[in-house]
């Protein structure tokens, strides 16, 4: 595993083979049972869900847009915090490569590095 992981998903395409998991590459890291529950895990919330804005567009909102509030890093962050509450495959895999990669992203974050203009990590 790489120092800076990239996790996605695939929720928009049914009858893709890799639909309702959490991919690290090629590889199928966690299947989402839940879809409701892993939207809210990456902020999308019942207050954005009257806005009429659909998860999707809430997360390239957020996270892809240029100019968008938070970064994809942060969105990473987001779905390992998920995987770490939802996958014990993940932890059993993966945790000692992750939290190397969130000290990392903390001492970005504690520099004041452009990319954590407003990083979840600030509650913590």
């Amino acid at each position: 595993m790489s120092a800076h992981p990239h996790f996605h998903y695939m929720l928009s395409s049914p009858h893709h083979n890799q639909y309702g998991y959490i991919m690290l590459g090629n590889e199928k890291v966690h299947h989402i049972d839940d879809i409701h529950e892993f939207y809210r895990a990456l902020g999308y919330n019942d207050k954005i869900s009257k806005t009429g804005l659909l998860p999707e567009e809430f997360i390239w909102d957020q996270y892809h847009k240029n100019k968008c509030e938070k970064s994809d890093v942060c969105l990473q962050i987001k779905i390992i915090e998920y995987l770490s509450k939802h996958s014990p495959k993940f932890l059993e895999n993966y945790a000692v490569e992750c939290e190397h990669w969130l000290a990392s992203c903390m001492t970005k974050w504690t520099n004041k590095s452009t990319e954590c203009t407003d990083c979840i990590t600030d509650n913590k």
